[in-house]
């Protein structure tokens, strides 16, 4: 009896199987299977986050400088009991910073009141405070056309230390 159970499943399942990955005589392809499910390489949508970080040197005659090799960090509040990760990103040249938010924070309603970027790390070079929580900036959504969003932070313009000189 347990043999003859044994063969029943194997023919269901490869009657099931063949009804599953064939239509009309086709069996679709890797790629057409992935698409029919909705994910897979390609991505749906995109949402960049963009900004700049500057040191401002409190005198008037000096403009704020660019600061770069800076660390700055997204954190998106996802839930009253859930824990939201940091991503971060490190600044260019030019003190600018593009973050790249992983799919799962794509549906986050409300981006730009539950999203705040953030420096966590400033070169010794540069002698700004990044500590201070004004330095925390909220998100503005600056564009959305087919599934890519792209937000900024703006400026995010942190005090020059004084106490160094």
């Amino acid at each position: 009896m347990g043999r003859l159970f044994i063969l029943r499943c194997f023919l269901l399942f490869l009657f099931l199987f063949e009804g599953a990955f064939a239509a009309a005589g086709k069996i679709w392809s890797r790629t057409e299977m992935v698409e029919m499910a909705g994910y897979g390489e390609q991505k749906l949508s995109s949402v960049i986050i963009t900004g700049s970080l500057l040191c401002d040197t409190s005198r008037p005659h000096l403009p704020s400088i660019a600061i770069p090799g800076a660390t700055v960090a997204i954190k998106c509040h996802t839930g009253y009991k859930r824990r939201s990760k940091w991503i971060k990103a490190v600044t260019d040249d030019l003190g600018e910073f593009e973050i790249d938010l992983p799919s799962q924070l794509h549906a986050i309603p409300d981006m730009e009141s539950t999203c705040v970027v953030k420096p966590v790390h400033v070169p010794k070079l540069y002698r700004c405070n990044h500590r201070s929580t004004s330095a925390n900036k909220r998100i503005k959504l600056v564009s959305s056309t087919n599934g890519f969003r792209v937000y900024t932070s703006g400026k995010i313009k942190l005090q020059g230390d004084s106490s160094r000189s």
